[in-house]
């Protein structure tokens, strides 16, 4: 009897702990699905600035969405892995790549439970994916290889003061510096908390206060 319980116990819990991840998935799925959301469909600004000159190499996109910067990375020759909570947006990803045949390793999936190894990735990107990147700073960093780049954007906690709503589930975005506490092993680059045009969720006359974080592995 005790260990039906505990059993009982077990899978109550493990059911529990999925469904945020459920919830997060089916609502990104709808965002992906919906022909009245705005949805980015062009590279970021940020990429495009920061990757511009850099030699090609492993990639690895956090939160890739309909692959827009994984896309133009693979295009320009680099071998990357994108990974999205959506299905949905990974799908969208995988037939934009087909269709401009480039070699994309698209996966739906949590981070939050992946293997991301040492030493495995030259770039990692986390565009709008407020706190995952802060959650999994340790693992993204160890991940990194010595001289690879780490680029982070999204929106400063002051959005929600402008009554905008966070792209993101939890909290609406970074606080000041934070991003730099989490990733202070690296050499910050480039640090930028501004309002500025938000590739997301546009405040008033199309800017919202943005953070952006490029750095480097020593």
């Amino acid at each position: 009897m005790r260990i039906l319980l505990a059993l009982i116990f077990v899978l109550s819990s493990a059911h529990l702990m999925a469904q945020p991840h459920r919830n997060s998935a089916a609502r990104w799925d709808q965002i992906y699905l919906s022909s009245d959301a705005k949805v980015p469909v062009n590279p970021s600004t940020l990429v495009l600035e920061t990757t511009a000159n850099l030699k090609t190499g492993v990639a690895l996109d956090v939160g890739m969405g309909n692959g827009r910067n994984a896309i133009y990375l693979a295009r320009k020759g680099w071998k990357v892995t994108g990974v999205d909570i959506s299905p949905a947006a990974v799908k969208q990803a995988h037939q934009e790549a087909s269709k401009l045949k480039v070699e994309l390793d698209a996966r739906a999936g949590d981070i939050d439970h992946m293997d991301l190894g040492r030493d495995r990735y030259d770039l990692i990107l986390c565009m709008y994916i407020h706190m995952v990147p802060v959650k999994n700073a340790r693992r993204l960093m160890e991940s990194l290889k010595p001289g690879g780049l780490l680029i982070v954007e999204g929106h400063h906690a002051d959005v929600q003061a402008l009554g905008l709503r966070p792209v993101s589930g939890g909290p609406p975005g970074y606080m000041t510096n934070q991003l730099i506490r989490s990733f202070e092993k690296l050499r910050i680059l480039r640090y930028e908390d501004r309002t500025m045009q938000a590739e997301w969720s546009n405040g008033p006359e199309g800017k919202a206060p943005i953070v952006r974080l490029v750095a480097r592995k020593e």
